[in-house]
């Protein structure tokens, strides 16, 4: 029931764009409280001879600063939600019309279709795990391109085209959360049934706007970095569990058109069921696709791409996988200069060497 009713690499699909997108949302609704008490000018007017009305002027201010973040908010969240309303729409429509007028085309070889897109399911989480790590600088980098609009909005406009502003770029913002999650979300369902989606895209957005309002509210970046890091590892293993599905399932097309068209009526897990040649084990038990004590492994099956049975195609690619992910992020941290190579430097760990000779020099 646990894989019909749940997918879980939809659910860490949804998460991760939802809590990307409540990241960015926090940072707008800060930038709103610090653009309006950071603002000198003065929202009420002022009056000639007017030293015995300043207590109540700014008294004033301060109701009328509060009730414009009030305003600015409601924009925000707007826009947010037009944004997710339209990705909702978008990604219905698309997962309705696959299920609906496409089955037929599924069911002629289900393995095949299986494997390729859980072998391009396991490719985008792999780019999302990647970038994930990259997250708790979205708020620094969010900042400032905030301030710039809204700032060249006030020098062309004034307050009421800062206010659509931060109602365009939420909508925006999160709209291109979704069409990736969309994007996503529909890459990996086309290889499950459709049962499995709508409960899984559900928790994973309300766990998505928990951990993002709890973000806001409590936590440090050196606290959101920890947490971004224990995230990346869940969804990189469900990448690597997907890419070892995907090379399962092409080994498993293969043996049953050897086998021939009544392969499945023959149903079981023992011998006949698998093919012997590269084959490296296979378990009697433990069995994810035993329906009637399989419960637990299914699990292990969505969360891990744990099978009972284990050939050399897929051990390799979940070690692959890995090697894949490790030599991407040493790349990464050598091209961002935070470390050597073989002794090797790039541009940017130069540049940033320099700097702290020149900080040294200065000293």
């Amino acid at each position: 029931m646990t894989k019909n009713l749940f997918s879980v690499p939809i659910f860490f699909i949804v998460f991760r764009e939802t809590l990307e997108a409540a990241i960015i949302i926090s940072v707008l609704l800060g930038l709103a409280e610090q653009i309006v008490h950071d603002d000198r000018r003065p929202i009420v007017a002022a009056e000639p001879n007017s030293e015995e009305k300043t207590s109540e002027n700014d008294s004033d201010s301060v109701v009328k600063r509060r009730r414009l973040i009030r305003k600015l908010r409601i924009q925000i969240f707007l826009g947010a939600g037009t944004g997710l309303f339209i990705a909702f729409a978008i990604g219905a429509a698309f997962i309705a019309v696959w299920f609906t007028k496409a089955s037929d085309l599924w069911k002629k070889s289900e393995e095949l279709w299986e494997g390729i897109f859980e072998f391009a399911a396991s490719l985008m989480i792999f780019v999302m795990g990647i970038t994930m790590l990259k997250m708790d600088r979205a708020k620094a980098k969010w900042r400032i391109k905030l301030q710039k609009a809204f700032d060249g909005s006030k020098d062309q406009g004034g307050g009421r085209t800062g206010k659509w502003v931060l109602f365009i770029l939420p909508l925006i913002t999160v709209l291109r959360e979704g069409m990736e999650a969309v994007i996503f979300v529909g890459g990996v369902s086309l290889g499950q049934p459709a049962t499995s989606i709508p409960i899984a895209a559900i928790v994973g957005l309300i766990c998505g706007f928990i951990c993002g309002f709890l973000i806001y509210q409590f936590a440090s970046r050196t606290t959101l970095t920890i947490f971004l890091i224990v995230m990346t590892n869940f969804l990189l293993l469900i990448g690597a569990g997907l890419f070892s599905r995907a090379v399962a399932a092409f080994e498993e097309n293969a043996f049953n058109h050897l086998l021939g068209s009544d392969v499945d009526d023959a149903g079981g897990s023992g011998p006949g069921s698998y093919r012997v040649q590269g084959n490296v084990w296979h378990l009697d038990c433990c069995n994810p696709n035993d329906n009637l004590n399989g419960q637990g492994w299914t699990v292990f099956n969505a969360i891990f791409g744990w099978s009972n049975n284990g050939s050399l195609g897929t051990i390799l690619s979940y070690v692959f996988y890995w090697i894949a992910v490790i030599v991407s992020l040493v790349y990464l941290k050598w091209k961002e200069g935070r470390a050597k190579v073989l002794g090797v430097e790039s541009a940017a760990g130069m540049r940033r060497r320099n700097r702290r000779e020149a900080k040294q020099e200065d000293l």
